[in-house]
């Protein structure tokens, strides 16, 4: 059985930097927090390569969705035939409000 071709979009590609350097920044510059998250990633990769079909499209979007890094990630792709095209990517610690428009960041003001 062929696999499907993993393509990455630049705006998954743009995302993809994005969440390193966050990680990076967010865990005092600790390079194997980085290392984790890439080792997640390229283990739900495989997992969405040998299971394209397993989860359901959106409704709306018909684009698919799976979670990785015990939820805190969430990456989007469309199967179209042999090829995966991956959309999105998200980190569920950073705001995403391109996603979840009405996130809103808590703040506290001094009386």
């Amino acid at each position: 059985m062929t696999r499907p071709k993993i393509i990455l979009s630049d705006t998954y590609n743009k995302r993809l930097g994005e969440i390193e350097d966050f990680i990076f920044e967010s865990s005092e510059n600790n390079y194997s927090a980085v290392e984790k998250f890439l080792d997640d990633h390229d283990r739900t990769l495989e997992f969405i390569k040998d299971n394209p079909t397993t989860p359901a499209p959106h409704p709306q979007t018909r684009d698919q969705s799976w979670p990785f890094g015990d939820g805190r990630y969430r990456l989007f792709f469309k199967v179209r035939g042999l090829s995966i095209d991956l959309l999105d990517l998200i980190d569920n610690r950073m705001a995403n409000l391109k996603i979840y428009p009405n996130n809103t960041m808590p703040s506290y003001s001094e009386d």
